[in-house]
């Protein structure tokens, strides 16, 4: 009580609300989600669990149904509460991931860029997806994103294989057989396209010769008409090695 008769709260009460205030906002009291580290463990595996039956479909070549079940899946990210930035990002990026390479199947090359924009964008680490957009922009002719693309691409991972790809639970994301020499045959045709044959013309190691003994070590450069024949060879010869849509 102050000296004009004025009540004021004592330091217990004083003690008692500030240890209230606590709480409610341990508790996520009056906002937040209110969820508990195992339900929104759940959330994200549950939400992750999609992608493996989303490519599923995509590998029985109903690409139109698979664009469907990752845009389901987008929808989902953004419908969870409580889900980690990351792991929302890395979900959505994989899910646009999949509509870009049902797009390219479905022979719509803008849309398929598109999603392979997002989903770079959304995570930089997916090589899956700076894989598709780079073969995007081969046959669109942008040669110089194919070497941005690719080259990215190899320096996420060095040993990418599309067949291969698996979550962080083991299960498939695999999806056509996309691996490492391919991107290098990608990288051969930009580099010749752009001139840049061998180190005999241009002394620069990021040449078309370069890429093309990195998938045949036998190769050696004797001329750009050579050169041109021996990667439309091995661009034939891994063509068949790629999933039949």
């Amino acid at each position: 009580m102050n000296r004009n008769g004025k009540k004021y709260p004592c330091a217990g009460a004083v003690l008692r609300l500030g240890a209230i205030i606590v709480s409610c906002s341990l508790l996520a009291c009056g906002g937040g989600t209110g969820l508990g580290p195992g339900e929104i463990q759940n959330r994200e595996d549950k939400l992750r669990a999609r992608l493996p039956i989303d490519w599923s479909i995509y590998e029985t070549s109903d690409f139109a149904g698979a664009i469907a079940l990752f845009e389901k899946t987008l929808e989902e990210a953004d419908a969870f509460e409580g889900i980690a930035l990351g792991v929302r990002n890395a979900v959505k990026a994989e899910a646009q991931n999949g509509i870009g390479w049902s797009y390219i199947r479905l022979q719509n090359l803008t849309a398929a860029a598109q999603a392979f924009g997002i989903a770079t964008q959304l995570d930089r680490t997916n090589a899956d997806a700076w894989v598709g957009w780079a073969g995007v922009a081969l046959a669109q002719r942008q040669y110089g994103d194919v070497l941005q693309y690719t080259n990215q691409a190899l320096e996420t991972d060095p040993d990418l294989n599309s067949a291969t790809r698996i979550d962080a639970a083991g299960r498939s994301l695999g999806h056509d057989a996309v691996d490492e020499r391919h991107v290098r045959i990608m990288l051969a045709e930009a580099n010749f396209q752009l001139g840049r044959y061998s180190a005999v013309e241009r002394p620069d190691p990021n040449n078309a010769a370069a890429q093309v003994r990195l998938v045949d070590r036998d190769f050696r450069y004797r001329d750009p008409g050579q050169l041109l024949e021996r990667i439309s060879e091995l661009s034939l010869d891994l063509q068949d090695t790629v999933s039949a849509g």
